[in-house]
């Protein structure tokens, strides 16, 4: 009988001993982590930060061309035989082409009095000429403003165009209106500003710009413009009309952060460098600019 009551003990701690060594947690097994592939960098290097008060570069600009001289007898009989043949737009393109690639072609002011006048045609007077501009009939609802920006002109060239003096319009109305923004290159070798549209001469103007040479070289869009400024780059601001502490003249047209397109009270700084950069034009020129531009749109390119 004793032996039978050890037996059972025994097999008792027996069953326990196993029961406690199956419900004991066993420690995870440890493997080392893979080593990480190397990464492969897909992004190009950064660009080195500019220096402080420097603007960062705005893109390359071409290299000025080789020019060739045009054969300006022969533009002026190829446009003379389009014109005959009542082919205006392409006499147009002839002259403009002529002149676009070499500015001081020979009998360039024959070729420019003829680009004036198909130009003044083509955009500025009363007859709608395709491509350059279309015929819009006014709707309910409408206002200068509101077709101004429907087809990315300015109100000004509305009003020049057409002939309107208020802001009214009329429900039926007709208006000519060449959309999209007038573009500008300026040429600092010479002292030149160039208005086209859509690769089309327009006009011409002499210009003046910054000592040294700090009129910034780049290709940018037109920014903000502004009426009668006010010169704010001293303390106290100065008001428009103060012809001898405001250099800004008549009218502002934005370029880069400080540098703009802007008008003169000194006719003599044209075709010098005089300013702190900027570009400045003859008050009545930039008048005439400043209804061509638009901002955010126009394009505004400064050569060498």
């Amino acid at each position: 009988m004793k032996r039978s009551w050890i037996a059972l003990g025994a097999v008792v701690v027996v069953i326990v001993v196993a029961i406690v060594l199956l419900l004991r947690p066993r420690k995870p097994s440890v493997t080392a982590p893979p080593e990480p592939s190397p990464k492969v960098s897909t992004e190009t290097p950064p660009e080195p930060p500019t220096k402080p008060g420097e603007e960062p570069a705005k893109g390359p600009v071409e290299p000025p061309k080789k020019v060739e001289p045009v054969d300006a007898d022969a533009v002026l009989s190829k446009a003379d035989e389009e014109l005959a043949a009542g082919k205006t737009v392409d006499a147009y393109r002839t002259l403009s082409n002529a002149l676009l690639s070499d500015p001081k072609a020979k009998r360039g002011e024959e070729i420019r009095s003829r680009l004036v006048k198909l130009s003044e045609e083509a955009f500025f007077a009363g007859k709608v000429v395709a491509p350059f501009a279309v015929l819009y009939k006014v709707v309910a609802g409408d206002s200068l403003i509101k077709v101004a920006g429907k087809h990315k002109t300015t109100v000004e060239l509305l009003r020049r165009i057409n002939g309107i003096k208020g802001d009214i319009l009329r429900i039926g109305q007709n208006l000519k209106i060449v959309p999209g923004g007038f573009d500008v290159a300026v040429d600092k070798s010479d002292f030149h500003l160039t208005v086209t549209k859509d690769g089309f001469w327009v006009r011409e103007f002499r210009i003046g710009l910054g000592k040294n040479g700090t009129t910034p070289v780049g290709e940018f869009v037109a920014g903000h413009k502004l009426r009668e400024p006010v010169y704010a780059a001293v303390y106290p601001p100065v008001p428009f009309g103060d012809k001898k502490n405001n250099p800004l003249g008549t009218r502002w047209i934005t370029v880069q952060a400080e540098y703009g397109i802007h008008g003169t009270w000194e006719p003599d700084a044209i075709g010098k460098e005089e300013s702190k950069g900027c570009v400045r034009m003859a008050n009545q020129d930039v008048e005439w600019l400043f209804d061509l531009v638009v901002p955010g749109h126009s394009k505004i390119v400064i050569r060498p």
